[in-house]
């Protein structure tokens, strides 16, 4: 099982809008170099589903080859089709990551038969750590506890990734689970709830800019200093608020490139900010203390 802050990669892009590799392996030492835990690429986060497969592909080879195995490194294969999810799967065992995630099948209304039959052909193909990925705001599907616990039973599953506000659902789904679900928390400024809920961990996009806080909060939490922790969840919550007026990924790039880490802009049909924006939102991160909690 894995547990404590991973961080799901941006994925930076050249003024040409091609991956740049080079940034990329910028940003991912700087994430190592705030001691996170992990990494998890080409998610919401990371535009993986703007992405073709050789980008995926291209993102992934990178990634593994820069952390040689300093970290973990689960990759999102998810897909609107089940053979792109497989191939996907496949590339990231070939290339030794360490698990796989998957959101459910979006677009196409395929009822529980056809997802759990998606994430058999995932698993099979991967052979590797299983992570389903809730993301019903985005995919307009909420996995349901007796369904997870179903995949988790056949074998096909032994993770979950929570992105969504229902605390009640989260909770259902490991009182029906048990300890063998490995939950991640997925909503940043959700964290601190969620692992008091029993979240073993968190995956979030603002991870990727204030990685230390995140490791300190979590180590926070684990030492059972609940007010530090609770501190340190309300000091992320004033940038996120920021961040999320912006577009959370436009945003975090600028960020990003505040911190000395240059991620270009995002992908279409992502918005990028305008010059002005930039040079606003900038002002408003100095002004709410983004720099001290960035370090």
């Amino acid at each position: 099982m894995f547990s404590g802050i991973f961080v799901p990669s941006l994925t930076p892009l050249t003024p040409e809008d091609q991956v740049d590799t080079k940034a990329l392996c910028e940003l991912i030492e700087f994430s190592l170099s705030h001691k996170v835990d992990g990494l998890y690429l080409c998610g919401s986060t990371g535009e993986g589903v703007l992405l073709s497969e050789e980008e995926r592909r291209l993102v992934v080879e990178t990634a593994v080859k820069h952390v040689r195995g300093r970290v973990p490194i689960i990759v999102h294969v998810g897909a609107a089709s089940t053979p792109v999810a497989e191939r996907l799967s496949r590339h990231a065992r070939e290339v030794s990551a360490d698990a796989v995630s998957a959101v459910p099948p979006f677009y196409f209304s395929v009822g529980r038969k056809g997802i759990e039959e998606h994430y058999r052909r995932i698993s099979c193909a991967a052979e590797l750590p299983l992570y389903l990925y809730n993301i019903p705001g985005a995919t307009h599907v909420d996995l349901g506890a007796d369904l997870i616990k179903a995949l988790l039973d056949e074998g096909v599953a032994q993770g979950l990734k929570y992105t969504s506000y229902n605390q009640l659902r989260f909770r259902e789904i490991i009182e029906v689970c048990g300890p063998r679900l490995n939950v991640f928390s997925g909503p940043d400024e959700m964290l601190l709830p969620f692992l008091v809920m029993g979240a073993q961990g968190g995956i979030g996009t603002t991870y990727n800019c204030m990685p230390s806080l995140y490791v300190e909060l979590y180590a926070a939490w684990r030492a059972g200093d609940i007010e530090r922790a609770r501190q340190l969840q309300f000091q992320a919550d004033r940038i996120i608020l920021l961040l999320l007026r912006y577009g959370v990924v436009s945003a975090t790039k600028v960020a990003m490139r505040l911190l000395g880490v240059e991620c270009g802009g995002p992908r279409a049909p992502l918005v990028p900010l305008t010059e002005e924006q930039q040079e606003r939102l900038s002002q408003e991160l100095r002004e709410a203390g983004f720099f001290s909690c960035a370090a």
